[in-house]
């Protein structure tokens, strides 16, 4: 197993300034689930964790008001072998997902969930049968409709030529029926970059090979139509699909600033069914090169998010993430590698519903970690407000009182931290910063296995948080943001 990270927060020292940000309380302890696979499903104010490891699989239902629990269920009656893949809501149900791979198979499963009893519904039912074996570095991708009426799974398949394997599509309507599905062999020299699936089972594919990058839409009512994706004068570094509120699909990502540089010139935003007509945003160099940021890591920006607003403008959210390869020398003196992660500044962008940008803000934050134990406690939750957005992380607690003009101190993943958010004004676009757990030396909390994913929003200016602490106990948090 990973070596467990350990998150030290102060339960009974919370300062006065940190409660008048937001309101934290915790519930009663109860047994933890020692698991490598954690999911949450929300509904009212119930709570449904969903634990997995190789020998039993856990329903642990949560109370999110009284912050307890209410029940714990475990279930070894999966197959030898099996592996979950993904949990969602499709309709009105509750389904785990789990697959069954050898190296003449892969068998992809769905099982319902009761949410009210947290327990399984009947037996599963099996989705896919695939003739062979997954691709190299390649998995089982899911994407849901933004109403989350319509389920896609993706795969490539390995073939017995290197250079080329079978690439798949099927979709499947909310009571997981097949809607239609197709495979064809690609090149590997064209990559896949993202899926997205509409509420009509619409599915839009991103590909790219060398520079260049293409648009396919399909369904089962009409013939597939590839086109390409370009910006007029400017280079496409970074790009992906994203569903919004309006049931629209959109391609959106960061461009070069010119064709002899990586570094970031700016945001861009294309209808998937108008590529014609792009907005674009540069990234003025004065917000690049705020917080002493290095040209490297200025280059590595991910998009996110892309928030939909009421008035038809667009919020867009990305994040500073590269992969940094250090090179050494034992003291034998050979050569090794080391390769580390960095999760670092967060950049938000507002535009207004006619495209013109109406402000955008870099916000400090240094994460790194190695990059054999993954992202960890590493990278930013995102939820918001009717006024605020809100962004949450681990921070060094170093950074507590810093100028906001200052280099924030790196945070190491496994090391003492202080659970941290930026809450950000959508209207202008300040920002402030929230402590929301400090840390201290006295009266500690040893926590365990944090993650942001198991941040789980409740509504617009509350969430709750899982952790295991010492002693073989989890625990909820609660945090409501000051409106």
């Amino acid at each position: 197993m990973k070596k467990i990270a350990r998150l030290m927060l102060a339960l009974l020292c919370i300062s006065n300034a940190v409660m008048a940000q937001s309101n934290v309380s915790f519930g009663s302890p109860y047994s933890t689930v020692d698991a490598p696979y954690n999911d949450y499903l929300y509904n009212g104010n119930e709570i449904l964790s969903i634990k997995a490891e190789s020998k039993k699989l856990v329903l642990q239902k949560l109370n999110s008001s009284t912050l307890s629990e209410i029940s714990t269920k475990s279930f070894e009656d999966f197959p030898k072998g099996y592996k979950v893949e993904y949990t969602a809501r499709t309709g009105d149900a509750y389904y785990l997902f789990y697959s069954l791979s050898d190296k003449a198979s892969v068998k992809l499963f769905a099982r319902e969930i009761d949410f009210t009893q947290g327990a399984f519904i009947g037996e599963a039912k099996q989705l896919l049968n695939l003739d062979g074996k997954l691709s190299k570095h390649s998995s089982l991708g899911f994407r849901s409709s933004y109403d989350q009426s319509n389920l896609l799974v993706y795969y490539s398949l390995a073939t017995d030529n290197k250079k080329a394997n079978e690439r798949g599509v099927q979709v499947f309507n909310q009571k997981l029926e097949s809607v239609w599905n197709k495979q064809s062999k690609q090149s590997t020299e064209v990559q896949s970059v993202d899926y997205a699936v509409d509420a009509k089972g619409t599915v839009y594919t991103l590909t790219q090979k060398n520079a260049s990058v293409e648009l396919t839409i399909a369904s089962a009512s009409a013939e597939p139509s590839t086109k390409a994706v370009t910006l007029d004068k400017k280079s496409i570094r970074k790009i992906g699909l994203f569903e919004t509120s309006a049931d629209e699909i959109l391609c959106a990502g960061l461009y070069n600033k010119d064709i002899n540089t990586s570094a970031a010139g700016g945001l861009f935003i294309l209808k998937a069914n108008n590529l014609n007509d792009a907005v674009t945003c540069p990234i003025s160099p004065n917000v690049m090169n705020q917080y002493n940021a290095d040209q490297q890591s200025s280059a590595q920006f991910v998009l996110k998010e892309v928030i939909l607003e009421k008035d038809g403008g667009l919020t867009l959210i990305g994040e500073s993430q590269r992969l940094e390869t250090i090179r050494y020398y034992t003291p034998k003196g050979h050569a090794r590698n080391a390769y580390v992660l960095h999760y670092d500044d967060i950049l938000i962008t507002k535009i207004d519903p006619i495209g013109n940008l109406s402000w955008m803000k870099k916000l400090p934050k240094r994460q790194t970690g190695k990059a054999s134990e993954g992202q960890g406690q590493m990278s930013y939750r995102y939820m918001a407000s009717e006024n605020n957005y809100y962004l949450i992380f681990l921070d060094n607690e170093k950074n507590k009182n810093i100028a906001q003009d200052e280099a924030p101190a790196n945070y190491v993943n496994g090391e003492v931290g202080s659970l941290t958010a930026y809450e950000i004004t959508k209207d202008q676009g300040l920002v402030s910063k929230l402590s929301i757990l400090d840390t201290s030396d006295n009266k500690q909390l040893k926590v365990n296995n944090f993650s942001t994913h198991k941040i789980v929003p409740l509504d617009e200016a509350s969430f709750v948080l899982e952790f295991s602490k010492k002693g073989n106990e989890d625990v909820l948090m609660k945090t409501v943001f000051s409106q």
